[in-house]
């Protein structure tokens, strides 16, 4: 039996925005279990805007990418927004390598990338 190396909490904000906060290794083994728990909450009509916070992984892979790619799409169709928080430098780095830190906005804290 696999153990995922992911841990997936989420919430939604009084705001109504939906929380994902990612905990280990977002890989091929994995991601599919961070978009379940993306679509159930984002998905909703109820919460379109999303906001992720990577402050715990500790790994990513291009299946990460293709989660943030159709996560992005899925916001931008219910007339959301999904932005990252917390991202560590090594998956900062991938990001900004595959272009992405220009399609999405990172924020430094979970607090920060959540709207007032």
């Amino acid at each position: 039996m696999h153990v995922s190396p992911l841990a997936v909490s989420q919430h939604t904000t009084p705001a109504g925005v939906h929380v994902l906060t990612l905990r280990g290794e977002i890989d091929y083994n994995s991601v599919a279990f961070a978009g379940w728990a993306f679509d159930s909450g984002a998905g909703d009509r109820c919460a379109p805007c999303t906001v992720i916070d990577f402050e715990n992984v500790t790994f990513m892979d291009c299946s990460g990418i293709s989660f943030l790619i159709r996560a992005h799409r899925a916001a931008q169709m219910s007339d959301g927004w999904l932005r990252l928080a917390s991202v560590p430098p090594p998956v900062r780095r991938l990001l900004h390598l595959v272009g992405l830190d220009d399609l999405m906005p990172m924020y430094p804290t979970l607090e920060a990338a959540l709207p007032c």
